[in-house]
């Protein structure tokens, strides 16, 4: 009897543990498709909308529901930055020059099966200055603490930050700037590779990028990628 009662013990407890493995499995595969379906929803929610500050159309994308991009913080991704081997990718989703970068990159993960690239929101995370009639640009807004920490981290690899006047005549602010979009890959708490020239249309920074251009871009992707 005592030997039976053990074994209904011994039967429950397997149980419990493989329900429990099988709910963790199960809700981080949901967490990832969470992320897939909130980068795809948010980035295609624009398409055929107009920027309100100027007369220009908002590039169409079209992104897979299952593609790689995982949703990090500012603060999160400094912790990725110290200790994972990754890719990064910061932009945003209303920036014409990220919006005609995410489908090659998305070509290019697909391409290298990559499965994960972290994703940083870095529209309200960084400081801006103006041209205030002055060779030194005034500072309107100050970065967030984890951009400047960012930065820090990357800054061997930024260029410097300027600012135009009204007559296109750029001023140095004496900072350093996270383009949008950037795409590093990063190992052993060090940046190995980083991809952050600004592509675009030079006759209209708003058109979307012909096939010839989205090749080239997602084959400097592709050696970011290659990097690690």
């Amino acid at each position: 009897m005592k030997n039976k009662i053990n074994i209904i013990i011994i039967c429950f407890c397997v149980l419990l543990v493989g329900g429990l493995c099988l709910f963790l499995i199960i809700n981080h595969k949901e967490e990832k498709i969470s992320d897939a379906l909130k980068f795809k929803n948010e980035f295609e929610s624009y398409n055929g909308l107009k920027y309100s500050d100027i007369d220009k159309e908002i590039i169409d994308v079209v992104i897979n529901e299952d593609n790689p991009m995982i949703y990090k913080t500012g603060k999160e991704i400094l912790d990725v930055l110290e200790n994972e081997n990754a890719f990064v990718f910061f932009g945003y989703s209303t920036c014409a020059f990220t919006r005609n970068a995410i489908e090659p990159l998305l070509e290019a993960a697909k391409e290298e099966n990559v499965s994960k690239i972290y994703y940083v929101d870095i529209k309200d995370m960084r400081d801006e200055y103006k041209y205030a009639g002055t060779l030194i640009p005034e500072k309107i807004k100050d970065g967030t603490n984890a951009y400047y920490d960012i930065i820090d981290f990357l800054k061997k690899e930024l260029e410097e930050y300027y600012v135009p006047d009204s007559n296109g005549n750029l001023y140095d602010t004496g900072v350093k700037r996270l383009n949008s979009p950037t795409f590093i890959s990063v190992s052993d708490g060090k940046l190995v590779k980083i991809y952050d020239d600004i592509i675009g249309n030079e006759d209209d920074y708003y058109k979307k990028l012909d096939s010839e251009a989205q090749e080239k871009l997602k084959n400097n992707y592709i050696e970011v990628i290659k990097s690690i």
